[in-house]
């Protein structure tokens, strides 16, 4: 029976019908009449939403971590029975390696990570989980021609000095990302906060490099035959 499992987990077929599952799982939760329900799902850690989501609405996202999880599973067995028999190529195991470094590392997100919007004025503050707090300083913007808010920034005093956050220039502090989204000058200047924790990042990085290069080995393989 054992071996009638792992060989199973070792299948090709196997894997080929998980990756279906996976799409068609996110295709029919895309498609979902249940969009406002799933809205909370860009605002928070995925853990975290699907342990508040009633399931009538976080089914599909069941069913897809499901398939993700025997996926992750088809792979590490793959690659260990590869691995086993010797003449192989360098690259599937790096494909491998970097697809289960990439699927830790949004397991890591999806459980630490954290994700927050707030809307400020100039002068006030908000706080880190650790107490610290970060102040507002001054919200600055410039208003163009066509009455669009252009070069906008927010100058915000932490523990060790004043930092600037514009548009694609956040602010990286202890592990969190600061991220200005949007700022209103009148009746009083305002801006729209982002910080976002994504413990997973570096480890996604890795993975998709190490993918990368297990796949331009594989294609250089391919074109010398």
């Amino acid at each position: 029976m054992l071996k009638a499992i792992y060989s199973r987990l070792t299948s090709l077929n196997l894997g080929l019908w998980l990756m279906t599952g996976v799409m068609v799982t996110l295709a029919l939760g895309s498609f979902s009449s249940a969009s406002s329900e799933q809205g909370g799902l860009n605002d928070m850690p995925l853990l975290f939403w699907l342990q508040r989501a009633p399931l009538g609405y976080s089914w599909w996202l069941w069913l897809c971590v499901a398939c993700i999880a025997v996926l992750f599973v088809n792979a590490l067995v793959c690659s260990i029975d590869a691995l086993r028999r010797k003449g192989r190529s360098v690259a599937p195991h790096l494909m491998h390696a970097g697809f289960l470094l990439i699927v830790l590392a949004h397991l890591l997100s999806a459980y630490g990570g954290f994700k927050q919007q707030m809307q400020l004025p100039q002068g006030d503050s908000f706080g880190f989980p650790d107490g610290e707090r970060v102040v507002v300083e001054r919200i600055t913007g410039q208003v163009g021609p066509m009455g669009m808010m252009s070069g906008y920034r927010a100058d915000l005093r932490l523990s060790d000095g004043l930092h600037a956050v514009q548009p694609n220039q956040p602010l990286f502090h202890k592990g969190y990302g600061i991220y200005v989204k949007d700022v209103a000058l009148s009746p009083v200047p305002v801006a729209l906060f982002e910080v976002h924790k994504e413990p997973g990042a570096l480890t996604a990085f890795i993975g998709a490099l190490i993918f990368t290069v297990g796949n331009l080995m594989l294609l250089a393989q391919r074109k010398g035959r």
